[in-house]
């Protein structure tokens, strides 16, 4: 049976993205912006980082995984999407930055399509296990190397459903 333990609490991610909402409509006041939710793991945090904005939005969606059922990135980055992002404000809104490698894919791919500009909300910053650098503009929360799970991220499918982010111990 795994150990929970509780990293940040359901009243500390809300409260930050009320936050981070406020900061992100006013840098895009008067622009229209399109916000890219990377599957599965940042849908809770996309849906209520919307609710929190001033500003009306568009929402879309894309898959990149490295993970599978792994604890640790298996390197090998996989991106599915069929988005058309020229000449828009694009901001991408990912569950959590950690090697960097999949973040990296993801925003080489989508500058392809020459957005106006592509900018980078993550809920979670993981700086200690980085392998390659990849700018976020926007962050919730710089957390420790654990293996986190809950608010949208799992493990093997697991734990997506909690409303707190947590760590696993075996």
């Amino acid at each position: 049976m795994d150990t929970l333990h509780t990293l940040i609490t359901e009243e500390e991610i809300q409260s930050r993205i009320r936050s981070l909402a406020e900061e992100i409509s006013k840098d895009y006041e008067g622009k229209d912006l399109h916000m890219v939710g990377v599957l599965k793991g940042a849908f809770m945090f996309l849906a209520d980082l919307v609710r929190a904005m001033r500003i009306p939005t568009t929402i879309y969606f894309m898959q990149a995984s490295s993970y599978g059922n792994r604890q640790s990135s298996s390197g090998e980055v996989m991106v599915r999407h069929d988005l058309v992002l020229a000449d828009k404000h694009v901001l991408v809104v990912e569950d959590i930055l950690d090697t960097g490698l999949t973040m990296n894919k993801i925003m080489d791919d989508l500058s392809l399509q020459t957005p106006s500009s592509l900018k980078l909300c993550a809920l979670l910053d993981k700086t200690e296990g980085r392998k390659v650098q990849v700018p976020a503009q926007y962050v919730g929360f710089h957390i420790p190397n654990k293996f986190v799970i809950g608010y949208g991220m799992d493990y093997a499918e697991q734990y997506r459903d909690l409303p707190y982010i947590a760590y696993l111990e075996p």
